[in-house]
């Protein structure tokens, strides 16, 4: 299934603003341009504390952070969310709405992490670590990225929301953006002892700056709702360009 045909935001509430819908890969880019331009910026100390993590080169960091944030809405891509809105182009358009359990994106986000994304090391950052390490430090993150709406994702094993379409359309999307990023890497501190520790001092401030940047991405007066389909390094581009004014 194409990542062109998975929405993440609407014109539900919201006649004004753009489109019918929002692509969800462009939101998810509409708030990594936001968190980039906030290290460049060192908006609420985000440079700082990723300095204080390792990544002391502000574009490497910037390129980090702008990564990360891309992963925090892919428990939009369950069935059970796409079918919450009906749109000719989407790929739940006329198929007989199927019950599922209620469980937030963002729970379904970390369990699309833990059941499926975790077994997939192409989408990993480069790093000197081992496959196995590089997956532990990810862990880390994923509570961080997942959990944008204020606290952590529920920990739930495998459920029925994601069909395999689902899964793949997630995974293709993480692969095409990791190539926007070529300076991001997983350093080997954040796998010793010291790091985690630094880490998880760090990682309440950090997940409040995961919360600014999808408050702002998600306003659809900085970036109005697109369906059309473009490259996403084309996307990209734009939503720098409108972040650096949001």
């Amino acid at each position: 299934m194409s990542i062109y045909h998975y929405w993440g935001k609407s014109r539900q509430g919201e006649p004004d603003g753009g489109d019918d819908y929002h692509l969800l890969c462009w939101h998810s880019l509409d708030v990594a341009a936001v968190g980039y331009w906030m290290v460049i910026n060192n908006i609420y100390f985000i440079d700082h504390y990723l300095k204080k993590l390792g990544l002391q080169d502000k574009e490497q960091a910037a390129q980090f952070f702008a990564w990360i944030l891309c992963w925090h809405d892919i428990g939009k891509f369950a069935h059970s969310f796409q079918q919450l809105y009906r749109h000719e182009a989407l790929n739940a358009f006329n198929e007989p709405a199927r019950h599922y359990e209620k469980i937030a994106h963002t729970t379904l986000g970390y369990v699309l992490w833990n059941s499926w994304l975790s077994e997939c090391p192409e989408l990993f950052p480069p790093s000197s670590l081992s496959v196995r390490k590089s997956k532990r430090v990810m862990a880390l993150w994923m509570p961080v990225t997942t959990g944008h709406h204020g606290r952590p994702p529920e920990a739930i094993q495998e459920l029925d929301h994601f069909r395999q379409q689902d899964k793949d359309a997630a995974r293709d999307f993480l692969l095409r953006i990791k190539a926007l990023f070529p300076l991001i890497t997983l350093p080997e501190a954040w796998d010793e002892d010291e790091g985690i520790d630094q880490f998880q001092q760090l990682s309440w401030f950090i997940s409040a700056a995961v919360v600014l940047a999808d408050w702002v991405g998600s306003a659809s007066r900085y970036f109005p709702r697109t369906a059309e389909k473009m490259p996403v390094d084309i996307y990209w581009q734009q939503a720098l360009t409108k972040a650096q004014t949001a």
